[in-house]
């Protein structure tokens, strides 16, 4: 039987599963004073997925499609398997199908831990690394903290996102044409979808644009493959009108990037906070900045998350 931790916020109000096993993902997130359960779940003793990435908050490492696999970072060469035939592309990585050892766990909280080697590297990705997902459940809903800590000699190109995947409906009885999105985003980037890598040019849709910050979209109405800039402080609010519940998924400023994704099916929806831009290792000069973290030798660097529900 699958080893999961539920956890309890200490008012009662929120649980929390995690499943350590498979990438310390987060399984479920419900707010049972009012039927909430947030996040698409499975049962991992019963059920066979048909795609790992759209249940619970699959962790990303490094997240998205990189041409190849193969990318130039300091001078020097990066060499990922390509996990993906049909485009020839590394993609989202394994952490999210990886053991993690339990380092310790309480009644609200859990702390789970991945470790690389030189004698036991993660993929053929050549960085000695910890990385650590903590969970904190409060009154105030969910807290995730991951911890990237370099323990190479050399600089270490980070990137991270989490395949976040709601339930659609997410309020007990509810129905799939009452939820609205809202959703900041900034610039939107086409994609060639013989592959789903950048094109690098931008997508001009103003009015959709407007629409998701406005919280007039209704996911169910349609299909979604969608890759935007994050601006700074900006949410992702998913709101019952019927019942005026909203789920609310935030991230620190590290998280610079958008993807949504529901592929045209009705009950369930993908948002995903990621720190770079897809296939960033393979931007052109004109893109600027993509925010390929670079982590020091000896270095942490801490990316933080919160999910809660509210209402109006």
């Amino acid at each position: 039987m699958s080893d999961i931790i539920t956890l309890r916020s200490p008012d009662g109000a929120y649980e929390a599963k995690i499943l350590p096993a498979r990438g310390a993902n987060c399984l479920s997130l419900c707010y049972i004073p009012g039927g909430i359960s947030a996040l698409r779940t499975y049962d991992p003793d019963t059920d066979e997925l048909d795609n790992p990435f759209l249940y619970g908050t699959p962790i990303l490492f490094p997240p998205n499609r990189i041409k190849t696999g193969k990318f130039t970072f300091d001078g020097r060469e990066y060499a990922l398997p390509v996990n993906e035939e049909k485009t020839g592309c590394f993609l989202h990585g394994t952490l999210h199908e990886t053991p993690f050892a339990v380092v310790e766990s309480t009644a609200d909280s859990v702390l789970c831990r991945y470790e690389a080697t030189a004698e036991a590297p993660y993929l053929t990705y050549p960085h000695a690394f910890t990385l650590t997902v903590g969970y904190k459940l409060t009154n105030d809903g969910l807290q995730q903290t991951v911890t990237v800590e370099n323990n190479s000699e050399l600089t270490m190109p980070v990137g991270l996102a989490f395949h976040t995947t709601f339930q659609m409906p997410f309020v007990k009885g509810g129905k799939v044409e009452n939820i609205r999105m809202t959703l900041p985003v900034g610039e939107e980037y086409d994609r060639d979808m013989s592959d789903y890598t950048m094109t690098w040019e931008l997508v001009e849709d103003e009015d959709f644009h407007k629409a998701l910050a406005d919280g007039k979209i209704c996911p169910a109405e349609h299909t979604i493959s969608r890759h935007f800039s994050r601006p700074s402080g900006a949410a992702l609010r998913l709101t019952d009108t019927e019942s005026g519940y909203s789920v609310v998924y935030d991230a620190d400023d590290n998280f610079k990037y958008w993807m949504v994704f529901n592929g045209g099916d009705k009950d369930f929806l993908c948002v995903e906070p990621q720190t770079w831009i897809n296939c960033a290792p393979h931007a052109p000069a004109k893109m600027g900045d993509v925010n390929i973290i670079g982590v020091r030798a000896g270095e942490k660097r801490e990316f933080v998350t919160t999910m809660k529900v509210e209402k109006a």
